[in-house]
């Protein structure tokens, strides 16, 4: 879906430029490299998209004086964690793990705050075949999850550590889905422009030309645009046909019953441990 949105945007970043001098409509910026740049369009609803290549964000903006802007990004969070009860499970719990592999995400089941966190998966692990799924007798009363952040990573050590994610679990669910996005989903952002006659100013000799208007914008693009700022990435109800949810060849009634998205609490990972040992092995020879 996100590299549909990247196809689709690119399409119409052809010169549309008319006598319409509002600040919505699309801009381009390139990158250099063979990937492409991003696309911004702004939405006369005080909204806003950013497309790239295998991704997205949205955001609000506002007028701040004159032609000055203000653009806030949206925030997801780091980890959602999602519940139901599964009668085809009968006396055990089923946790899939739909993260990414690479980001050394660690988790902990029914944990103290002395208990160590388990890595989801092995150190170097380099060949994933989703979905994983761990089970356990255990009735799950609480997960926790964290992944460091690698742009703080230096000779082995960690500089300043984000938070964990905390879930209590009161429900009686034995089947959970913990979701986890990439980094710049959860990471708090804005940035300031200036707008004058089609060029929209970012600062440090950045400035982008208007590739055409928000009214020229064809009856599919804008209604995939819509539909991604009205709709919540990770909603409250997670429901089938989700890229979230599981896939089921020939679903039964039961297959298709929503999962619910538990409340979190983020707390400090300053003294936290992690174990070596982990959940599942993913490794392929070279």
């Amino acid at each position: 879906m996100k590299n549909v949105f990247f196809i689709i945007i690119t399409c119409f970043l052809t010169p549309m430029f008319s006598q319409n001098d509002s600040i919505t409509g699309s801009y381009y910026q390139s990158s250099g490299n063979p990937e492409g740049g991003t696309t911004t369009i702004v939405l006369p609803n005080n909204t806003f998209v950013v497309g790239y290549f295998g991704g997205m964000r949205k955001g609000t903006w506002k007028l701040i004086k004159n032609d000055a802007y203000k653009f806030t990004y949206h925030v997801e969070p780091k980890f959602v964690l999602y519940g139901r009860h599964n009668s085809k499970l009968k006396d055990s719990v089923a946790i899939s793990m739909s993260i990414d592999g690479n980001k050394g995400v660690s988790v902990r089941f029914n944990g103290s705050s002395s208990d160590a966190f388990t890595p989801v998966f092995n150190k170097g692990a380099n060949c994933f075949d989703y979905p994983y799924i761990y089970k356990q007798k255990e009735k799950l009363n609480s997960l926790e999850a964290f992944a460091p952040d690698y742009s703080n990573y230096l000779e082995g050590k960690l500089g300043d550590l984000p938070g964990f994610y905390s879930f209590k679990i009161e429900e009686d669910y034995n089947e959970f889905i913990l979701a986890g996005l990439s980094e710049e989903y959860s990471e708090a952002g804005s940035f300031k422009a200036t707008y004058k006659n089609g060029i929209l100013s970012l600062g440090a000799d950045t400035d982008l030309k208007k590739s055409g208007q928000y009214e020229d914008l064809d009856e599919e693009t804008l209604s995939f645009i819509k539909s991604h700022i009205e709709i919540d990435i990770l909603p409250k109800l997670l429901e089938y046909g989700n890229e979230f949810f599981p896939h089921y060849e020939n679903p039964m009634a039961t297959d298709l019953i929503p999962f619910t998205r538990l409340e979190s609490q983020l707390n400090s990972s300053k003294a936290i441990n992690i174990e070596a040992t982990s959940l599942f092995i993913a490794t392929c020879e070279d």
